[in-house]
């Protein structure tokens, strides 16, 4: 595989910028794509043997065709023919359309997830969330927690620090809040990244109880 088409595809993968609605047929239809180099010229597989091969339907395949069209990520190119009834070109019944994936409009290197350097704030976030394992009685699971625990840890603090606003108030707000809630306790009670991945239901439990936290 070239380096072209390995850097598009982890660019593709890594970014965390992609509209909320792109489905998992999206991101495999765009890496088929990809892989048959389609950015020069047009394919013309007909949308039976994309779902084949794709483990889908046609119908499947039709809606994500249109929907990487809307975004711009996809060029469609209908096949004409004339239609001597109507004495005109109409579209060519049965006839696959050409697709061609648009790499300029696919995410690029700078809209990967950047990873920061944990701060003071993540790493005194992560401190504390240890301290308040042991407090509750999981001390001796976080002694012998995996390698790199710590690591990570302060990883995942600046990262919900991140999304919090770039406020470690707002973080170590949203992280007690979570502690002292019946549906998030769980969660806080084993890592800052299982914080980090319930946030928004975090947040949708703060503002039903009038407390301002996460931000962003």
């Amino acid at each position: 595989m070239s380096t072209t088409i390995t850097d598009r595809l982890r660019d593709l993968y890594f970014s965390e910028r992609k509209p909320k609605d792109l489905t998992p047929t999206d991101m495999a239809l765009l890496t088929y794509l990809l892989l048959r180099e389609s950015e020069d010229h047009f394919i013309f597989d007909s949308q039976e043997t994309i779902g084949a091969r794709l483990g889908c339907d046609r119908r499947t395949v039709a809606k994500s065709i249109e929907r990487l069209e809307t975004l711009g990520w996809l060029t469609v190119n209908e096949q004409w023919e004339w239609n001597p009834k109507k004495r005109r070109k109409t579209r060519a019944m049965y006839a696959p359309s050409g697709l061609s994936v648009n790499l300029d409009r696919l995410p690029a290197s700078g809209d990967r997830a950047t990873r920061n350097k944990p701060s003071d704030d993540a790493k005194d976030l992560a401190a504390q969330h240890g301290a308040i394992l042991v407090q509750n009685g999981v001390g001796s699971r976080y002694k012998r927690s995996p390698r790199r625990f710590t690591t990570h840890q302060e990883q995942a603090a600046q990262r919900l620090i991140d999304e919090c606003g770039s406020s470690p108030e707002a973080a170590a707000e949203t992280f007690n809040f979570a502690l002292n809630h019946p549906a998030h306790k769980k969660a806080a009670l084993t890592s800052l990244y299982a914080v980090r991945r319930r946030l928004g239901r975090i947040r949708e439990d703060m503002e039903s109880a009038g407390q301002v936290g996460a931000e962003g």
